[in-house]
This record gives C-alpha cells, structure tokens and sequence, in this order.
C-alpha cells in the first residue's frame, strides 16, 4: 500500500489581512449601493434605464435599428450618473417566457 501525505498551505497573515480587506471593501460598497437604491433620484435612475433596456428589446424586434441606436446612446448618456451614485448597471433583462401547462410541449 502507498500512503500519501496531503500537506496543506498556510496562508500568511498578511494573505488573511488582505483577504479581509477586500471583503470589508466588499460590504461598504454593497452598504453604498443599497443606500442610492433607496433614494429617489437613484430608483428612478434605475427605472429609467430598466425602461430603455425594454424599448430597445422591442426595437429590435421590430428592426428599427434608428429607435435602438437611439435608445443606446440615451443609456450611455445615463451611465455615468448611476456610476456616480455608487450604483452599477443593470443588465438588460432576456424577454419572459412563457411556460405551458404541465404536460403540454412547451
């Protein structure tokens, strides 16, 4: 029979310093962001851009890529004030499916 020694790394203290900061770095900015969601002008910048997001999906469907580039460039001009607040941005959402009654082919 072979044994095998498993021999583990220690982290130095400077390493579990470090790991701790940026983990404390981590929760002051979700603690900044979740205070800019909760005033006014940060939900409604929020909003405002969720609404872009879903003019541009139908713009595309539609293929009225002048309303799209449109749309985009509204969305980049909004960018850096939801930066600013200390919010990042929301991703755009994928169209909700609809799903069949169980036992239909969706």
């Amino acid at each position: 029979m072979t044994t095998t020694t498993k021999t583990k790394t220690r982290r130095t203290p400077e390493e579990i310093v470090r790991d701790l900061e940026a983990k404390i770095a981590s929760v002051k900015a979700r603690a900044i962001a979740k205070e800019a969601k909760q005033r006014p002008e940060g939900r409604a910048l929020v909003h405002a851009i969720r609404a872009i997001d879903k003019a541009t999906r139908v713009a595309t469907e539609a293929n009225n890529e002048e309303v799209v580039t449109a749309l985009d460039s509204a969305r980049a001009a909004l960018a850096p004030t939801l930066i600013g607040l200390g919010l990042r941005m929301p991703e755009p959402r994928a169209p909700k499916k609809r799903r069949g009654k169980a036992g239909q082919a969706a």
